[in-house]
């Protein structure tokens, strides 16, 4: 899915402004629920996680991408390479910042909240972000290009039929020599009420616009009966 590239690139890509404004609608839904202690789905390199740290909160993180895991470490983060089903605890909390639900397809997602609602103790929230279609259709599609002098990145996303397929393309420069990698990274739109379906109440939803004044996604705040 391209996690090992994207990990690669992600300090290319900018919007900082964006995922800190989402990190403190986040941290805000988690003061007013009395939480004080979560698991951090696809933590990446675990910025959310330390800015949560920073306000008392105590976390833990996980993730398919082993460079995102030892960038989380080196800040000085509990962050394992792990998979969300392999999780043996039970916690107060669970949260998913930042378009990891669209990473995955209906499939994928059934599986996802089954070990989620496992990894919940009764009573406990799950916390997660989704695109709307406005997202996916009007602010996700497009091309950008970054060039760092010994980074270049070319990206481009097309939306189509529920699915945002991002091509992705970077060179970075090695002694005299640029070595080039290409991958694919694909988002799914979901509707809120097929997420309703996966076997978690649905108790709140917190609209929000990051790239203009449309809605340009939801964060979706769960809990386990």
């Amino acid at each position: 899915m391209g996690l090992e590239l994207y990990a690669q690139i992600e300090p290319l890509l900018g919007f900082e402004e964006q995922k800190e404004r989402l990190y403190d609608i986040f941290l805000e839904k988690l003061r007013l629920l009395g939480l004080k202690s979560f698991l951090d789905v696809g933590c990446g390199s675990g910025t959310f996680m330390q800015k949560a740290k920073s306000l008392g909160l105590q976390c833990e993180g996980i993730d398919l991408s082993r460079q995102m895991i030892e960038r989380a470490r080196e800040k000085g983060l509990e962050a394992e390479y792990r998979d969300i089903c392999e999780v043996q605890k039970e916690y107060e909390a669970i949260t998913a910042v930042f378009d990891v639900i669209n990473y995955m397809d209906k499939e994928e997602l059934i599986r996802f909240f089954e070990c989620i609602k496992r990894a919940l103790k009764r009573g406990g929230y799950f916390l997660c972000d989704i695109n709307t279609q406005y997202g996916f259709e009007e602010v996700a599609p497009g091309a950008m290009i970054v060039d760092k002098g010994d980074h270049f990145v070319a990206i481009e996303a097309e939306y189509e039929e529920g699915r945002l397929v991002t091509d992705i393309t970077a060179f970075s420069r090695q002694d005299e020599c640029f070595t080039k990698k290409k991958d694919t990274i694909v988002q799914y739109y979901h509707d809120i009420e097929f997420l309703k379906s996966l076997g978690l109440r649905l108790v709140d939803i917190d609209f929000v616009s990051l790239y203009g004044e449309e809605i340009d996604k939801a964060l979706l705040t769960f809990q386990k009966e």
